[in-house]
């Protein structure tokens, strides 16, 4: 026994108490943040289906994707879900996408039917971007073939126009995101494509593989990789696939999550891809020519050079040091990896300084984003779990087939808390989960969640955090052939530092965001705003009053609440 003298003690003692006075403070903060999930009580009555509760083929552990978008811009979030295919052949015209249009009161009505948005089939993915610029936001849907693009009609219908755009690759499409490469001012298209794959064909044919000793579908390992495929707006609502012709060729990878954004600030919008089992790719935008950098800036492997199973991807400058980091979630047994960016022409992984490693490893990680969950002006973290095998739990492993989506909260000092356990019922909900979004769907200020899950109910996570800070939510329009200022920048300035977003589409997995960028403001109550658009146009907003939604319109040079 260790014999302690009484002046250590008392030292002792007054270190723990000192200590608690730092730390208790804000451990009742991450407690004050709270999340219900309110789907069903707002009418989203969606059910999930994705063929066989064995899960035997690839295919059935894909599609649950969804996002955010206010397709009838009466200024309130709707939402669309993709479907798989059931089991039962007799049903399958019957299940499908499903769209919601939210309402006043925070509730949603079922709006498949009478929008003709229904899509049946294995449905992957969506990304939301008006392409044609006639102001409103169309849809276009990753899928095992051939991926779709609904057109916005403007009266609350859809129409298909992808025969006539020049779009439907029959390829595997995962992760799709627009965005202005050339900066033209219309929107072009990235699509993320997996493997070449049939049921019951080759090369895995009814086979079963295994994982950890249990039964698990087999792949990707093993078929081949399918080429992902770039499409230029041509600017009278058409596309041209140019690949080749701007230098995204080379080795194909299993391409899952997509990301669209300037890392190096120079101005135009570069691209990263999160491969699943090969390393992931940079794509730097050099004077409309992609070079793939992803191994120079060291966003390729892990910090310990393993090739990752990338599946969604995110970017956000938690640190505000003016630099956009990355954030790619991985298999389970693996770690999540967050790539902090130098701006000295690479990246480092501080996964594990950031605590974001070891918390990440039971978990299979899909959907991700970076948003200000307590708006206190630091960008927090979310990721969205589940694994891809039922078997898994039987392997001895400590591995869970339905698991925990995680939230970190940003301690503002390169390092990010676990408060899961802390964030309320709907964090401690356990699906198969796979997409995920943020936005604020009943428009109250604070950011809430869509998660999409595997064979169940999506999850409409409201944010019912309290003690948040001030806020401010932006919407740019624009005249243009770019009318929701996609790629754009926005800087906000209060006394207690910068911040920056910039406006994307696709991202996360298999889902999107939000449009509307949300800010964090603490406990000040003015803020300055700077725009910079993607033609070179900075535009300046001083003392912009907190707590309101304003639309910023670049040609009237003008920024009004809404």
């Amino acid at each position: 026994m260790i014999k302690l003298n009484r002046p250590y003690i008392i030292r002792s003692i007054t270190l723990i108490i000192c200590l608690g006075w730092s730390i208790e403070p804000h451990l009742g903060h991450a407690q004050s943040i709270s999340f219900t999930d309110v789907a069903a009580a707002s009418g989203i009555d969606h059910i999930n289906t994705s063929g066989s509760a064995k899960k035997q083929h690839i295919i059935e552990t894909q599609p649950a994707g969804g996002g955010f978008w206010d397709y009838n811009n009466d200024g309130i979030l709707d939402i669309y879900l993709t479907n798989g295919v059931p089991q039962d052949s007799t049903r399958r015209g019957s299940v499908g996408t499903a769209l919601y249009q939210g309402r006043t009161d925070a509730h949603f009505s079922d709006a498949t039917s009478r929008s003709n948005a229904f899509l049946t089939g294995w449905t992957m993915g969506v990304t939301f971007a008006d392409y044609d610029a006639d102001g409103d936001a169309d849809l276009y849907a990753t899928r095992w073939g051939p991926d779709v693009l609904l057109g916005n009609n403007g009266d609350g219908t859809f129409s298909d126009h992808t025969e006539s755009s020049g779009l439907g690759s029959t390829r595997w499409g995962i992760g799709a995101s627009f965005a202005d490469f050339d900066l033209d001012g219309d929107l072009d298209l990235y699509v993320a494509n997996y493997i070449e794959f049939t049921l019951g064909g080759p090369p895995f044919y009814d086979q079963w593989c295994t994982h950890n000793g249990v039964p698990a579908a087999c792949g990707p390992v093993g078929a081949a990789a399918q080429a992902d495929l770039f499409y230029r707006n041509e600017g009278h609502g058409d596309f041209t696939e140019i690949s080749a012709e701007i230098g995204l060729t080379g080795r194909s990878y299993y391409g899952m999550g997509v990301l669209w954004t300037d890392y190096d600030n120079d101005g135009d919008p570069d691209l990263y891809v999160a491969n699943d089992g090969h390393p992931n790719s940079l794509f730097r935008n050099d004077l409309h020519r992609f070079v793939d950098v992803a191994l120079i800036e060291s966003v390729a492997y892990s910090g310990d050079g393993r090739p990752q199973a990338g599946m969604g991807v995110a970017a956000g400058d938690y640190d505000r040091d003016g630099r956009f980091d990355i954030f790619v979630t991985n298999f389970s047994q693996d770690h999540n990896t967050l790539y902090r960016n130098s701006g000295q022409g690479y990246f480092l992984d501080v996964s594990g300084r950031a605590n974001l490693a070891g918390t990440s490893r039971p978990h299979m990680g899909w959907g991700t984003f970076f948003f200000d969950v307590d708006s206190d002006g630091y960008e927090d973290l979310f990721v969205a779990n589940g694994h891809l095998m039922p078997e898994i739990e039987q392997a001895g492993i400590a591995m869970q087939y339905r698991q925990q989506n995680l939230l970190y909260r940003n301690g503002s000092k390169g390092r990010f808390i676990d408060i899961s356990n802390q964030a309320g019922s709907g964090l401690q909900i356990k699906e198969v989960s796979r997409a995920a979004a943020y936005g604020d769907y009943d428009n109250d200020g604070d950011l809430d969640i869509l998660v999409a899950n595997i064979d169940a109910a999506p999850n409409l996570l409201r944010n019912d955090s309290q003690a948040n800070g001030n806020w401010l939510s932006l919407r740019l329009r624009s005249g243009g052939s770019n009318r929701e200022g996609v790629g754009a920048r926005i800087y906000l300035q209060t006394e207690d530092g910068k911040q920056m977003r910039e406006v994307r589409t696709g991202t996360s997995f298999q889902s999107q965001n939000d449009m509307r960028q949300h800010f964090g403001l603490a406990k000040a109550s003015l803020a300055d705003i700077t725009v910079q658009w993607t033609d070179g146009t900075e535009q300046h907003y001083a003392s912009v009053a907190a707590n309101q939604f304003y639309t910023i319109v670049k040609e009237a040079y003008k920024i009004t609440v809404e």
